[in-house]
């Protein structure tokens, strides 16, 4: 699976670097709860790459249950 990963600044409000991890395709968008971060694109990558933090399990469940991931 194919997914977008995108950064946020580092230490926004208080917190660490976030990922976020949304499905490759016109139906991702990012939750309204999390617009308000300014998140920069990353690169496109598998559900499985390293670089997301969490393994492919994680993503995939995550992304058909919630249409996301934050790391």
């Amino acid at each position: 699976m194919q997914v977008n990963v995108f950064i946020s600044p580092p230490e926004h409000n208080g917190s660490p670097t976030q990922v976020l991890v949304l499905p490759a395709g016109p139906e991702a968008s990012i939750p309204k709860h999390l617009q308000h971060i300014d998140w920069r694109y990353f690169a496109t990558t598998v559900a499985g790459d390293s670089v997301i933090g969490a393994d492919k399990g994680e993503v995939e469940v995550a992304l058909a249950s919630q249409g996301y991931l934050v790391t």
